[in-house]
């Protein structure tokens, strides 16, 4: 039998103290699937080395560093799979792809970036790019059905799309019994306006008047952490809020699992792990109605949408939920169901190993290689 070898482009790494954000946890989860026995798998991290970031000049010689790795090791190759964000990402990631291509390897790309169609829409030359990525590609792999509808306007793409959602393992399901209910809020993500913290912090406030003993978890790190704890602190509402930066990812399935509501109110997402996860952990989830998310969330059946910004329907649904555990509970079971069906990673690795296939048999590549005689630096399993 013959594994196709392929060069695994993502951040397959986490940073000291946690993951550096949904596509990390997408890709490790991917990387250490039964995937790595199906192929040859060979990493190359492109984990950011610290939370925040870089200076941009550091990023940028990091990146050509990444680049001259790629260009080593692609002609080993028969396919390259990619995953890329938008902005700086989409051009180093881009560009990736324009030379596997040049290559005559097998490509495959999974572009995750939430803010991307506003970026292109702001940015021709982002636009353009974009387009000639595209048109490198051999397959894209887009996480739900809104984005296959997105990247479907651009003709570049034509006969390339296989919708694969984002996989994770699942871990255990939620518990038989039903804690005690006394309002504990969470959100995991990036801690930036973007993000909706600040709206979290106002749901929190008014939620504070019918439930006293009412709490929020924020897990994560990002510029406005330090802002936040100061908005918080203004309006006196340090001792219900637990500020933890990032944790590890056991400990945030404990956080999850001893939570009552997940709120996410972001402006802007691909299709986010961290409302995945939540799912998976029973937990009812309340989060605003971008990117993919409605796509995997029913509203009312297992779980909530609201529109960007709308603290009071938050607050409302919220409120709702803790006043009704049974129901909320009845929430959280469906939710587990609904990413059981679509993103545990057992059912979701096997996609990416027939996008491969298809991508290296469009570049003439499909033979693969002997089990038996390995390259340096790849093999069977992580």
């Amino acid at each position: 039998m013959n594994k196709l070898r392929v060069l695994f482009v993502a951040s397959v790494t986490s940073i000291s103290g946690g993951p550096t954000g949904g596509q990390a946890v997408a890709a490790s989860s991917l990387f250490k699937s039964g995937l790595a026995k199906a192929v040859w798998l060979e990493p190359l991290s492109t984990a950011l080395p610290s939370v925040p970031p870089p200076a941009l000049p550091r990023r940028i010689i990091r990146a050509v560093a990444r680049l001259v790795r790629f260009l080593r090791r692609v002609w080993a190759a028969d396919t390259v799979l990619v995953f890329a964000a938008d902005a700086l990402s989409l051009l180093e990631k881009g560009l990736m792809c324009i030379l596997a291509r040049l290559a005559q390897r097998g490509v495959v790309l999974r572009l995750s970036g939430g803010n991307l169609p506003a970026q292109c829409s702001a940015n021709l030359m982002l636009r353009t790019w974009l387009r000639l990525v595209l048109r490198s590609v051999h397959l894209l792999c887009t996480q739900s059905t809104y984005w296959t509808a997105y990247f479907s306007q651009y003709p570049e793409v034509r006969d390339k799309v296989k919708e694969i959602s984002n996989g994770i393992e699942l871990g255990a399901p939620p518990a038989s019994h039903q804690h005690v209910h006394s309002g504990r809020l969470v959100f995991v993500g990036w801690v930036t306006r973007e993000k909706g913290v600040f709206e979290a912090l106002e749901v929190l406030e008014r939620i504070l008047r019918l439930y006293p003993s009412a709490a929020l978890t924020v897990i994560g790190g990002g510029r406005d952490l330090d802002e936040f704890r100061s908005v918080a602190q203004a309006r006196r509402l340090t001792n219900s809020i637990n500020a933890t930066s990032w944790l590890g990812r056991e400990e945030v399935l404990r956080v999850l699992r001893e939570s009552d509501v997940f709120l996410f109110p972001s402006h802007f997402e691909g299709l986010p792990n961290a409302v995945i996860e939540a799912m998976a952990a029973g937990v009812p989830v309340v989060a605003t109605r971008v990117g993919g998310i409605p796509d995997l969330i029913r509203h009312g059946e297992n779980g909530f949408l609201v529109d960007v910004g709308d603290v009071g329907g938050m607050t409302v649904l919220v409120g709702d939920l803790l006043a009704h555990p049974d129901w909320a509970r009845e929430i959280g079971l469906r939710a587990r169901q609904t990413v059981t069906e679509r993103c545990d990673i057992e059912r979701v690795w096997p996609r990416y190993a027939e996008a491969i296939r298809e991508a290296a048999a469009r570049a003439g590549r499909g033979h693969g290689r002997p089990t038996t005689s390995p390259v340096a630096g790849v093999g069977p399993s992580c």
